[in-house]
């Protein structure tokens, strides 16, 4: 017996059984919910593939609109994920008509915090809200597994921010599978794209959708939609757009192949296309730059997670960070040998190199809660000027 209380549905009862060992069985009553209160800020994408860094560029779709429930029956879609940033898409293509998910693939529960309780993953939590069946296997070639994927008869698998798929699962569908990827492809392939555009100074990153295949991020690409990054902006921002912008692109990107609308084409690999391998604790310690510039945009790629730091003679061993930086004086003709310092003063808290100063306005001490700089002043009597000490 299942039971389902939500602030957004009616309490129901239902019964559910299945002798499937990898089912995770969840109320199956479907919320009431608008899609505005999910993805409240629609947004236009410009799509496109670039064949090179100039002005030449090739189109690869264009803005549609697609009803699938006009011409062909409902595509039938099985969605793997695990994080928030898939949780954004899954709900937008449930609540898309046309598109029936009949089954979502996350990763199986994990025990976590002091008291190691087991949690599930985002993914997990939406589906069980939006009445979807779950999959937690903990082999994906488990034959078992891959039975049950093949008893769906999906049109289309669509991966979010997941591990690897085999050739055995991504081969599966008869429209194929594609992932949601929060770059413009071929730059930025790997795991951190977004924390690794910032941290470069890039002013444009995107979503790109592309067919799988066995490599990480080489498959064909699909579409493409392109965001502007602020210089001030954070990571959380910057995370938050681009998730609501992928949703919106996995929509289109089901319907133009639903459609045969849409074929992919291979990415052009060249010398300037950057990775974005998995971020250490190391990426986030701002001692190793040698740049005001450089150590701003690594403020802004760690804001709010995982926070970047670096020591001081006083704290010793302990690291101090910092949040929500902005520029004050930056100087292009800088000698960029002379040492950063952190400038501590009654008017405020700055990073200081030669002439250049980058004003810090959040900060955690060691020990203590994260606060603004004002409020943390009123009750820290330290001043001057301090080197950072790798």
């Amino acid at each position: 017996m299942w039971v389902l209380r939500s602030v957004h549905a009616k309490s129901i009862t239902r019964t559910h059984g299945t002798s499937s060992a990898y089912f995770n069985p969840p109320a199956r009553e479907i919320l009431q919910c608008s899609r505005a209160k999910i993805c409240p800020t629609r947004c236009t994408p410009r799509h496109r593939y670039g064949t090179s860094r100039g002005n030449s560029t090739t189109f690869v779709g264009a803005i549609h609109t697609w009803n699938l429930s006009d011409s062909m029956s409902t595509a039938r879609v099985v969605f793997f994920g695990t994080p928030d940033f898939a949780s954004a898409t899954l709900t937008e293509i449930s609540l898309t008509p046309g598109i029936q998910v009949v089954a979502v693939v996350t990763a199986p529960d994990k025990q976590a915090g002091r008291g190691r309780q087991w949690k599930t993953s985002h993914v997990a939590e939406t589906a069980v809200e939006l009445g979807l069946p779950v999959f937690k296997p903990e082999r994906l070639r488990d034959p078992g597994f891959v039975k049950e994927l093949e008893a769906l008869h999906a049109d289309l698998f669509v991966v979010v921010a997941f591990r690897m798929l085999p050739e055995v699962i991504w081969a599966m569908p008869k429209r194929g599978t594609f992932n949601v990827h929060a770059s413009l492809l071929p730059d930025f392939r790997g795991a951190a794209p977004i924390q690794w555009a910032i941290a470069l100074g890039h002013t444009q990153t995107g979503v790109t959708t592309f067919l799988l295949n066995d490599r990480i991020d080489e498959g064909e690409i699909l579409l493409q939609s392109t965001l502007e990054i602020d210089q001030n902006e954070p990571f959380s921002s910057v995370y938050e757009r681009l998730m609501r912008v992928g949703a919106h692109l996995a929509v289109e990107t089901i319907q133009g192949l639903m459609h045969l609308k849409l074929t992919g084409t291979a990415q052009i690999m060249n010398a300037e296309a950057r990775l974005a391998p998995k971020i250490y604790p190391p990426f986030g310690h701002v001692e190793l730059l040698k740049t005001l510039e450089d150590v701003h945009h690594r403020i802004r790629a760690c804001d709010p997670i995982p926070g970047a730091s670096f020591r001081l003679d006083v704290t010793g061993n302990e690291r101090i960070k910092v949040f929500q930086s902005k520029l004050l004086n930056h100087c292009n003709t800088m000698d960029y040998k002379l040492q950063i310092e952190l400038l501590i003063s009654d008017e405020g808290m700055q990073l200081v190199q030669g002439e250049g100063v980058l004003q810090i306005h959040e900060i955690q001490w060691p020990g203590k809660r994260k606060m603004d700089v004002p409020t943390f002043l009123r009750g820290f009597r330290l001043r001057g000027k301090f080197s950072l000490t790798a």
